[in-house]
């Protein structure tokens, strides 16, 4: 190989490569080590069909014979075994020998780099863990017969607050419900975003014909519904989650008295 050809595949971040009809590398760019964990003294002393995923060997050996006859091939996918034991996913682009005894020249892409697809990993974990507090933390009871409760604790972002709006919209739908109680006991703190992202969720159910009664609510999320000057218009405030069973039993028509006192 001229030494400019040499010192730019030695510079070159890419994964490039000359083969000869042995079945052996020739000459790798140091991007081989990287990616693979082998040294370049390995890799040129190795076979490179014994690092082909077996199952890929088929078609690799195929595309070896459409260039030694002549033709060069711009998209190729096989599976590389890498030091530690794991594949990873190349795209080759080839160009076949120019004469007798000349190398095959290529470049090769990574599908996914092993950083990526452990990023990959880890986000598609995140959407699941996501996926399932979601479904577990805004549940929605029917606490008796025209009641719905939607308990809420913890912190409220806009994202779930959302969430609890197309989850409490669906279940007063489902159930033809005609009050739906959201009890913010477990809420200390809300952003101006989220507190009108609540407002929405109450005028929502109404809109549905249910009426929404709001339990439980914390002084500092009360001066921050005030404090943007949104009022409450059709929806019941009361102070606990007991108040408001008892409000929305009473306006069903059912008959509530308080508990006797302990003797």
């Amino acid at each position: 190989m001229p030494d400019l050809h040499r010192r730019f595949l030695e510079i070159s971040a890419e994964l490039m490569c000359t083969a000869n009809s042995d079945g052996y590398f020739v000459e790798l760019s140091p991007a081989w080590e990287r990616v693979l964990g082998w040294t370049l003294d390995e890799l040129r002393s190795t076979p490179f069909l014994e690092l082909v995923d077996p199952a890929d060997r088929e078609a690799t050996l195929a595309a070896i014979a459409r260039l030694a006859n002549g033709s060069d091939i711009v998209r190729f996918e096989n599976r590389y075994r890498r030091k530690d034991g794991s594949y990873i996913a190349l795209e080759w682009a080839s160009a076949a020998p120019q004469g007798p005894g000349e190398p095959i020249c290529a470049v090769a892409r990574p599908l996914a780099t092993p950083d990526a697809a452990d990023a990959a990993a880890v986000r598609l974990g995140e959407i699941r863990r996501e996926a399932l507090t979601a479904a577990v933390s805004t549940p929605i009871i029917q606490v008796w017969d025209d009641i719905l409760t939607m308990p809420v604790v913890g912190l409220v972002d806009s994202m779930r607050a959302a969430d609890m709006k197309s989850a409490l919209l669906a279940a007063v739908s489902r159930t033809g419900a005609k009050f739906a109680i959201v009890d913010l006991t477990g809420v200390d703190v809300v952003d101006t975003a989220t507190a009108d992202h609540l407002l929405r969720v109450m005028r929502a159910v109404q809109l549905l014909g249910a009426r929404c009664v709001i339990t439980g609510i914390q002084p500092s999320v009360a001066q921050i519904i005030v404090g943007l000057g949104l009022g409450l218009p059709g929806v019941v405030t009361l102070r606990s989650l007991r108040e408001g069973l008892r409000f929305c039993l009473r306006d069903l028509g059912y008959a509530v008295r308080r508990d006797a006192p302990a003797p």
